[in-house]
């Protein structure tokens, strides 16, 4: 008897340990940059700017009603030439070979990113893409500033929940 329970004491622990052992929650340092990328600096750029303030009040809400999780951002300038589709491409491998899933995941997610991959397909000044992981969602957008075509941007955004 007293071998049999500490076998399934044993079983109990390895059980516990191996749920544990789930992966930490992704930081965008986490998430490569796009080839030729080059990050966009706060106080030297408006989106820059404007991505910072997002996150405060995110947090600053979040803490009011009493949630938790985080929204972080990051934007960079892409390289002349960089295409969606390759943009996505890139993304797409290295987020799947990181454990990462294309879509929105949950209830009405399938719809969501369909709606999404439409729009960006219909659009060359604006496209976006999700992918999901456990608690995470990251979500880019490519945007070229209609006024100047040459200016193309990449803005991630990352909510853990």
């Amino acid at each position: 008897m007293k071998s049999r329970t500490a076998l399934l004491l044993t079983l109990l622990i390895a059980l516990f340990a191996l749920a544990a052992c789930g992966s930490d929650p992704a930081v965008l340092s986490d998430i490569p940059a796009y080839d030729g990328a080059t990050a966009l600096q706060a106080g030297q750029n408006a989106i820059a700017d404007t991505l910072i303030q997002n996150m405060e009040q995110d947090a600053s809400l979040r803490a009011n009603i009493g949630v938790g999780g985080s929204i972080e951002q990051m934007a960079y300038r892409l390289p002349d030439g960089a295409t969606w589709d390759q943009v996505k491409s890139f993304y797409d491998k290295a987020l799947g070979d990181a454990g990462w899933k294309s879509g929105m995941g949950g209830p009405g997610g399938d719809l969501a990113s369909s709606i999404m991959e439409s729009a960006s397909t219909g659009n060359p000044l604006f496209q976006t893409a999700v992918w999901s992981k456990d608690k995470q969602t990251l979500t880019l957008v490519r945007n070229v500033n209609p006024t100047n075509e040459s200016e193309v941007y990449l803005i991630m955004s990352l909510n853990t929940n």
